[in-house]
């Protein structure tokens, strides 16, 4: 009996002593609620990538986009382009225009290859004859009008050009490449089989923060459909793709993703000189009645992003101005000018005659993506009352329209630069045959503008007279999409000249 009473008495002292110390616990925990709790994380420092239609590693002979994307970790350039477009140095120190046809770069010093040697002027003179001697290759664009390259001292260089080049030193973002694929970048070619490609860390890089991720292997694949399967397979950790349909590969979910808009930038260009369309008022109410917003959600079915201007509005040199639509104030616009709308028609009496609103919309006919979007255009402005036709043209006669401009309403498209030259829409032979001496001055003030804060403001007011004149209407960007693995961490912020930035915060875990 009494060994009974001893066993339940040691019991009861084990739960008391149990709920004493779970309470002082908690207590401890009320009392330090500002504990730091470090999390652990198991960082795998491998970075798989998958590329379709392999041809080089080499920059300058590559066609394949990808491996561009790709280079810029390799390789770097003289000067680079940031998140949101400004031009910022890289292996130069400092740049300067000194006259129209010329300019002076001094490079960092201490700058070193993977291999171990000094980064010279001599390599990037080098570089350059590279490149003009290569007419096939995607930079020669950027170094075509280059004279002569004169070295000046150990770090300095004077790039003289055959003509002016508005915005050249946005010409200088092509890759330095010394011999055999030796780069400056973080990382260097380790190996390169048929298979993939195999990148490590450049232990001799000093030129920016040192990355997480130690090896790079890049899976190569005939079709975009085989690195789409590799990312389902989960063989593959990161993905860019211009697919607007990528769900229909990959699916919905295990994944995240990322999207931007593209350089693809579609518009309506307006025949300033047509009778009826060179009135202000009646751009002004086509541009009030069309919802671009519809466009893009019903028509093109978010598979792109609105856009009221050729300078995307990430960029650092406009301040975002997004038009909008009213019905009502597009009627209004008219009839402040004195249109009527009389027996279903827009009229008005100029210069003794009647002008009446019917316009003819252009638009390719193998391009099924503007059909549908001239479609909806019509029906738009048709609500306005103005009478649309749409004319539906072969390559050939769209090509002519877009040399002759011999076009009332032309629904087209452009390849946006990154260099923030507008000339195209707004010099001598533009396509809306649109005329602002305004516009030409200040494109002409800015050839010799370096200072930031003065070039945005140039920007922004010519975007400011755009949108009062409105000689075109900007629609829509294509989508661009970086899809990762769910285990996938890091800082993506991509745009249209470099998906990689922020690398060093990559990781996998």
């Amino acid at each position: 009996m009494k060994s009974k009473i001893a066993i339940i008495i040691l019991a009861i002292l084990i739960i008391i002593v149990a709920v004493y110390f779970t309470i002082s616990k908690g207590f401890k925990e009320e009392e330090s609620p500002n504990e730091i709790k470090y999390e652990v994380v198991n960082m795998i420092t491998n970075l798989r990538l998958g590329i379709s239609d392999f041809d080089t590693i080499d920059p300058y002979n590559t066609k394949n986009r990808e491996i561009l994307y790709l280079d810029t970790l390799i390789f770097e350039p003289l000067l680079t382009i940031s998140n949101d477009y400004k031009i910022e140095n890289c292996l130069a120190k400092e740049w300067s225009k000194v006259s129209e046809t010329s300019y002076i770069i001094k490079i960092k010093e201490n700058i070193k290859w993977s291999d171990g040697t000094n980064f010279t002027v001599e390599d990037i003179k080098n570089s350059i004859q590279k490149i003009q001697s290569l007419k096939t290759s995607i930079y020669y664009e950027n170094v075509k009008d280059i004279k002569l390259v004169e070295i000046i001292d150990k770090s300095t260089i004077k790039i003289n050009l055959n003509k002016e080049s508005p915005f050249f030193e946005y010409n200088l973002i092509f890759p330095i490449v010394k011999g055999d694929l030796i780069g400056t970048g973080k990382y260097k070619v380790n190996n390169i089989s048929n298979s993939k490609i195999e990148l490590t860390k450049n232990e001799n890089y000093q030129n920016g923060e040192s990355p997480n991720i130690k090896t790079i292997t890049v899976n190569l694949y005939s079709t975009m459909g085989e690195v789409y399967n590799a990312f389902k397979l989960e063989n593959i950790d990161f993905i860019h793709t211009t697919n607007e349909n990528i769900q229909d590969y990959i699916g919905t979910m295990g994944y995240e993703k990322t999207e931007y808009p593209g350089r693809e930038y579609d518009y309506l260009a307006i025949n300033c000189t047509n009778t009826i369309l060179k009135y202000n008022e009646v751009r002004k109410a086509i541009n009030l009645c069309l919802d671009k917003n519809k466009i893009v959600s019903a028509i093109l079915e978010n598979k792109a992003y609105r856009a009221d201007f050729p300078i995307e509005e990430k960029s650092y040199l406009i301040d975002s101005k997004e038009s909008y639509n009213s019905l009502e104030e597009a009627k209004k616009v008219l009839e402040d000018n004195s249109w009527e709308y009389k027996y279903g028609i827009w009229q008005k009496e100029i210069d003794g005659t009647t002008r009446t609103l019917n316009i003819t919309l252009s638009v390719s006919k193998s391009n099924e993506n503007r059909l549908k979007v001239a479609e909806e255009i019509k029906s738009e402005i048709e609500a306005l009352g103005i009478k649309v036709y749409i004319e539906q043209i072969s390559d050939s006669k769209y090509q002519s329209y877009l040399k002759n401009h011999n076009f009332e309403l032309l629904l087209t498209g452009v390849y946006t630069s990154i260099s923030p030259d507008l000339t195209t829409f707004f010099d001598e032979n533009n396509i809306a045959s649109y005329e602002n001496e305004e516009i030409r001055s200040i494109l002409e003030e800015l050839k010799s503008i370096t200072d930031e804060n003065l070039k945005k403001e140039k920007y922004n007011r010519i975007l400011e007279i755009y949108l009062e004149d409105i000689p075109y209407i900007g629609l829509y960007r294509n989508k661009e999409i970086l899809a990762y693995s769910n285990n996938f961490r890091g800082d993506v912020s991509p745009n249209n000249y470099n998906i990689y930035y922020n690398f060093s915060t990559w990781y996998r875990e």
